[in-house]
């Protein structure tokens, strides 16, 4: 027998069993694949490293079982480090998708008059603060310019409205603001050029506070409903405190393999259910979309009520970089009802099908003034690439692309859902590819003009139309129950 130092075979199966053991652990511990087809993948890798090594290391063998075991083991080498690698890179996407943390951007804001351009000419000066707002919030911001060592007096408001009509009087010098409430400024009276009046002379993250509202169910047997909130922000990231755009009920069926897709108006006006420590006014009238300023968890809450059901998960959307999805996913069909032109990158729209890549359908989701409908337009087709990226994602296409569609997913979205509510889903489509039958509902109401809680003043708002309130109800149930859905729209 020659010396060990003599047999390269036996480095090389060493070496491959090695990389054949870690592609193991990491498909593993990915928990995705159903167990049947898990169990057949390593029984396959196992006997294709046990052959090689035999070749390799059996001395009395032809040179051609050598290079049959050296082949082997080549091809078995490559294929377990590219089956690591995408492993451990949907791993990675899954463990940030239910990434419990969340962060937020606190700022001073002052008039961009050139008085103050520095953190240090705010020692001194008058700064208003929001009571309504994250407390955390604020004191992070007070901490941070005291460590830089600025002082500041302080004047509290209950309105962030209102507060920035001083600001603008200069009635206070600057105001501690989260970023999420500029855009719901904008849209108020004598602010549409805000932008432009203020500027951030300091800015910091923090890590906002939050409720895990999550009721965890085995998502691969049991009907479960999740909120699905779609922002989009200035920093094109996923801060946690950010007005609710979109705002959809998703209520899936894993049994009779169905998912209704309720949409709900931005401007819905609703009693804001909250805890204590969330910030918000508990009990409160306002638009659905404020309610979003004190993270995903109040909206939720607040649509349990409205909807008198239980919410199970939150999801949100950056729909900013929605893009990313969509185009990784090689493009979504969907069929459009309207003839458009949208605002967000000129894009024409024809009626009937159309497909759209990543930033198409940005600008047919963001779309609303080219409809009478308006708003309510927009969440139909806001559930329309919803249903088209749920078709698109359940289909095992997904896995030619499948790093990629990760990436994008774990930038894109959040969720309380556990990874391993996630991973029990997934399995169980793969374990049973039947089609899925996605129906949607919206529900409607008038416009009006009334008290918006977190503002402190009125604001366009829309009354709910109590029947198709209920009508939502009486769907979601059904759904739940693995009934017919009485009231949704037609496909």
């Amino acid at each position: 027998m020659k010396p060990l130092w003599k047999r390269p075979g036996l480095y090389i199966s060493i070496v491959t069993g090695i990389l054949t053991a870690l592609f193991i652990y990491e498909l593993y511990k990915l928990s995705l694949l159903p167990a049947a087809i898990l169990a057949g993948i390593i029984i396959t890798v196992l006997l294709m490293w046990i052959l090689s090594a035999i070749c390799l290391i059996k001395e009395d063998l032809h040179l051609a079982w050598r290079i049959v075991g050296g082949l082997l083991a080549v091809c078995l080498a490559l294929a377990s480090a590219g089956g690591m690698y995408y492993a451990n890179t949907g791993n990675k996407a899954l463990e940030e998708l239910s990434d419990q943390e969340g962060k937020s951007i606190v700022a001073v804001y002052v008039l961009n008059n050139h008085v103050i351009e520095d953190v240090k000419d705010l020692e001194g000066r008058k700064i208003g603060v929001l009571k309504t707002m994250s407390a955390q919030g604020t004191d992070v911001c007070i901490e941070e310019l005291k460590k830089a060592g600025v002082n500041i007096t302080t004047e509290e408001f209950d309105s962030s409205y209102r507060m920035t009509q001083a600001l603008k009087g200069q009635a206070i010098d600057g105001m501690i603001l989260d970023q999420g409430y500029l855009d719901t400024l904008l849209e108020m009276p004598g602010m549409e050029n805000l932008d432009e009046e203020i500027v951030p002379v300091v800015q910091y993250y923090y890590d906002a506070p939050k409720t895990n509202t999550a009721e965890t169910v085995d998502t691969a047997m049991e009907p479960f409903t999740v909120y699905i909130s779609g922002i989009d922000t200035r920093e094109n990231k996923l801060l946690r405190n950010s007005r609710s755009d979109v705002n959809l009920l998703a209520t899936v069926n894993p049994e009779s393999h169905e998912i209704l897709l309720v949409s709900i108006p931005r401007d819905y006006y609703v009693e804001t259910v909250c805890e204590p420590d969330m910030g918000c006014m508990n009990g409160a009238m306002d638009k659905l979309t404020h309610t979003g300023l004190h993270g995903p968890e109040t909206t939720e809450m607040t649509l349990e009520k409205l909807f008198d059901t239980s919410i199970n998960y939150n999801v949100r959307v950056n729909f900013s970089s929605l893009v990313n999805v969509v185009d990784e996913l090689g493009g979504i069909t969907i069929y459009n009802p309207n003839t458009f032109t949208s605002l967000h990158g000129n894009y024409y729209f024809k009626e009937g099908d159309v497909t759209l890549n990543g930033d198409q359908a940005l600008g047919f989701v963001r779309e609303r003034y080219s409809f009478t409908d308006g708003d309510r337009e927009r969440g139909r087709n806001q559930m329309r690439v919803m249903t088209a990226l749920i078709n698109k994602m359940m289909s095992p296409k997904i896995l030619t692309n499948f790093t990629g569609i990760m990436n994008s997913l774990s930038s894109s979205f959040e969720t309380n859902m556990s990874d391993k509510d996630i991973k029990a889903l997934v399995q169980a489509q793969l374990a049973d590819p039947a089609q899925w039958t996605i129906y949607s509902y919206s529900v409607t109401g008038s416009g009006g003009t009334d008290y918006a809680a977190e503002l402190g003043d009125n604001a366009y708002v829309m009354y709910p139309d109590q029947a198709t309130v209920d009508n939502a109800k009486a769907d979601i149930k059904a759904v739940l129950s693995g009934e017919p859905a009485p009231f949704v729209n037609p496909q």
